[in-house]
């Protein structure tokens, strides 16, 4: 799909108020999604917004439990996955900052929530980290680490109030972006009034040629029949 038409399938130009991806962003292919991105936005007010967690606060027994399995992660970190890890301290965002976060400086959020025993052994073995492991022959999270786990939780069906440790970036577009989406709108209305104009002309020139060919043929039947 080219852009043109990733462009029209949002909405079109100017269009979005605001963009959210959240833990997703890092997997992005991120020149082409910032070059929509920033073709979609309004110019005057559009927001867009990124952000990640990298960490989860549970319970001094659990977290360190955790520490350890997060510092085995490293040989089987991807440049992808370090984007995360790095809390998007290394994602390049090319849009001015409103404040909130900015390009290698994002602010730091605590999200609150519920996560059971069951949900938080789930999302282990869903892991990215521990699934690029298993991919390469190591098993990160075993029926062991499994059991510490469990013994540091305490009671199987307490449901704990935990913290997401997110890092978030907000932007809008900067004035040298909306000049140039300025200078194509232009652009591309010359380039409809041209091709407007040239259709024009095509049309007048086939509704000549049908003119002409039927008075030919009027013409020569007109001899015909004298």
């Amino acid at each position: 799909m080219s852009e043109d038409q990733m462009v029209a399938l949002v909405g079109g130009d100017n269009s979005v108020d605001l963009i959210v991806a959240a833990q997703a962003v890092h997997y992005f292919d991120l020149a082409p999604f910032y070059n929509v991105a920033k073709r979609v936005l309004r110019k005057e007010g559009g927001l867009i917004a990124v952000f990640v967690y990298n960490d989860i606060i549970i319970s001094p027994e659990v977290d360190s439990i955790m520490k350890r399995l997060v510092d085995s992660t490293f040989p089987f970190r991807t440049p992808v996955m370090n984007l995360a890890f790095d809390g998007y301290k290394t994602l390049p965002f090319p849009f001015e900052s409103i404040g909130m976060g900015s390009e290698g400086k994002p602010i730091m959020l605590d999200i609150p929530h519920k996560l059971s025993l069951k949900g938080f052994i789930g999302f282990l073995r869903s892991w990215q980290p521990a699934m690029k492991a298993k991919e390469r022959g190591v098993e990160l999270v075993t029926e062991d680490l499994i059991s510490k786990f469990e013994e540091a939780w305490g009671d199987d069906d307490d449901v704990k109030d935990i913290f997401y440790k997110a890092h978030m970036i907000v932007g809008k577009l900067s004035a040298s972006d909306i000049e140039r989406h300025r200078k194509r709108f232009e652009s591309n209305c010359v380039v409809a009034t041209l091709k407007d104009s040239n259709n024009s002309a095509v049309i007048a020139s086939v509704t000549a040629a049908a003119f002409a060919g039927v008075a030919a043929y009027c013409a020569y039947s007109a001899r015909k029949n004298t």
